[in-house]
């Protein structure tokens, strides 16, 4: 905790996010694809983040999670906001820094194991995540 206070100075602030317009959006008659997308960030996070990991089912899962979060950013821009829409984009929030996560650790240790990787290395460390745009 003491680190991050004195750290906390030299962190850039990122940029405010822009106000949403309400007057560009409509309501939507598709909330079906919230539900499918919710439906498929469940299954993939089990089949390819789940109890046991490689490389490339995390691969292929940061790669549908991207493509889902482009989605969810393009029905949040042209609809009106719904509960369901909001904790579906916070869901493929956290499931893109679970993967992200999990790639940059090289052991199994824990929760974080992977085939690539069966053995816990000798020292643990942390595994620190940094805004892909930090230090723009």
């Amino acid at each position: 905790a003491q680190d991050m206070l004195r750290e906390l100075p030299n962190i850039e602030q990122q940029s405010a996010l822009p106000s949403w317009d309400a007057s560009q959006v409509t309501d939507s008659d598709e909330d079906v694809i919230i539900a499918h997308n919710w439906d498929e960030l469940r299954r993939f996070m089990w089949d390819y983040v789940g109890i046991v990991r490689t490389n490339k089912r995390l691969t292929r899962a940061q790669h549908r999670v991207r493509m889902l979060l482009d989605e969810i950013d393009e029905f949040y821009s042209n609809y009106k906001v719904s509960r369901d829409l909001i904790e579906l984009r916070n869901l493929a929030l956290v499931a893109d820094l679970m993967i992200r996560s999990a790639m940059q650790r090289k052991e199994s240790r824990g929760l974080h194991y992977t085939l690539d990787y069966p053995e816990a290395l000798t020292q643990a460390s942390d595994t620190i995540l940094v805004p892909p745009t930090y230090g723009d």
